[in-house]
């Protein structure tokens, strides 16, 4: 139990180190003799002891690195040189300082030695895990299981591994056993907790045992902040947004450091309709990750609703500058610089859309051909269209409007076309195009009845119905200038 206790001390978030040495060599010495360094009681200086090898490796630990308590090993004597206590704290300690493939010999011939020795086969699993040996990590993980299916380490183990996986019912079970164990233990409840959580999407009555597991770790630990975090969830996730403010909040108070928290803050207070509120939450969470997309994205939102182009521009190129991959901030991005008459930034921004578009949307090579002719480069717009029109059905409604577009000449049958599709999204997205190729080209009154059109359906699932509003609204923004 010492050992175990000792590893585990070390074992934090993936790595090892000493966090309080004193703990983890108490805890390694637990039920054992020891006779301290700096004892008052007689001790035979000229022969080593081991209990004070320990503490001493103990202090060099809290003032010094862990290659200084490697480099005490070399005052081991031969007869001391085997000992199985000692050779797993050396192998914990090389684990520390990245030395795998020596620690795992330790491990090894130690298990060959004992292959019952759980403390061993935990650190056997380990190494395996951060070789990325998931092989033998499982192995060795059946192997305590086998030994004690109530096995703390190996049930977590098995528990992360089937939650990484997204089979939250199968890590459930072993966190449930692991709890047989340490009923208390707050991690392992919090595993729980998180696995319940994610299983509430399809059984509610997780929700509750979720919410109950969380309370209960509150009741031993009040200043565990991701268990107000996760409450903050639930009740979002039963529109509570209030409640779930209230109690992010608490978790921020506990940890002003966690990007997640300011994210959630944020998402709630912006459903609360407090959108200051919402964008300093933000903001702040901007501080702390400052390269990472996702409070622009949030954020960007807001600034769009708030009609505060400018920002929401700024974020959506924060955006994409961040996660180049984002497809939708693009498309904001696209739309919010023809607001801004950008029309090479709107151009960019569609010409992307259209590279990672998995469903033939012709509205991107619209755009961008719409784009090319207000920057003044007819060639490019005619070029470009040409390339589209070749791959496109000509019996298609999608062929008939970009050639319109790239031959400048207005086809007879067009509004006919447009009428019959069944497809109301459709319907809408032609007639918005129809409209901007008066407007472009001339005919403003044409292109207001088409607007007109596109905005009588009521129906603002495509982008261009906003764009449509735009152009009927006073700040007419797309039309020629």
């Amino acid at each position: 139990m010492g050992k175990l206790k000792f590893i585990a001390a070390l074992c934090v978030c993936g790595t090892f180190f000493c966090a309080d040495a004193s703990f983890v060599f108490s805890a390694f010495c637990a039920d054992r003799t020891v006779v301290p360094v700096n004892t008052t009681l007689a001790v035979d200086t000229a022969s080593f002891s081991k209990n004070d090898f320990i503490l001493k490796l103990q202090q060099t630990l809290a003032s010094g690195t862990v290659k200084d308590a490697l480099a005490l090993y070399d005052e081991v004597p031969e007869n001391f040189a085997e000992d199985e206590d000692l050779l797993v704290l050396k192998a914990s300690l090389l684990i520390s300082d990245n030395q795998l493939n020596n620690a795992k010999t330790i491990c090894l011939d130690l298990n060959r030695k004992n292959p019952s020795d759980a403390t061993v086969i935990e650190l056997l699993a380990y190494i395996a895990k951060l070789q990325g040996d998931s092989g033998n990590q499982n192995k060795y993980l059946k192997t305590l299981l086998a030994q004690d299916q109530y096995n703390v380490t190996a049930n977590v183990e098995m528990a992360q591994s089937m939650f990484e996986n997204k089979n939250y019912k199968q890590a459930r079970l072993y966190y449930q056993k692991a709890l047989v164990r340490e009923p208390d233990n707050e991690d392992v409840l919090f595993g729980l907790g998180q696995a319940d959580y994610f299983l509430g999407s399809k059984d509610p009555s997780k929700d509750k045992e979720a919410e109950s597991t969380f309370k209960k770790i509150l009741e031993n630990n009040p200043d565990y902040a991701p268990a107000y975090s996760y409450l903050g969830k639930l009740a979002a996730a039963d529109n509570r947004y209030k409640i779930a403010s209230d109690y992010v909040k608490q978790a921020i108070a506990i940890d002003q450091t966690n990007y997640n928290y300011f994210i959630d803050y944020g998402m709630y207070e912006s459903n609360l309709g407090h959108y200051d509120a919402a964008i300093q939450a933000w903001t702040d969470a901007i501080s702390i990750q400052p390269k990472y997309f996702l409070a622009y994205a949030y954020r960007a939102g807001v600034y769009d609703e708030q009609n505060q182009i400018d920002k929401a521009v700024s974020d959506y190129k924060s955006v994409v500058a961040y996660n180049p991959n984002y497809y939708f901030a693009y498309e904001s991005l696209g739309i919010l610089s023809l607001k801004q008459c950008d029309w090479k930034t709107a151009r960019e921004s569609f010409e992307k859309c259209y590279e990672m578009d998995k469903t033939s949307n012709i509205s991107y090579p619209l755009m961008i051909t719409y784009c090319y002719y207000k920057e003044g480069n007819k060639l490019k717009a005619k070029s470009f269209s040409d390339k589209v029109l070749r791959k496109l059905d000509r019996n298609s409604i999608d062929y008939a409007m970009l050639r319109v577009w790239h031959d400048e000449s207005g086809e007879m049958p067009l509004p006919q076309k447009i009428s019959a599709l069944d497809n109301a999204n459709k319907k809408g997205k032609m007639y918005f195009y129809l409209g901007l190729y008066y407007e472009n080209f001339g005919g403003v009154e044409i292109a207001r009845e088409n607007y007109a059109k596109v905005i009588s359906m009521h129906n603002p699932m495509f982008f261009e119905y906003r764009l449509a509003e735009w152009s009927m609204g006073s700040d007419n923004v797309i039309k020629v200038q």
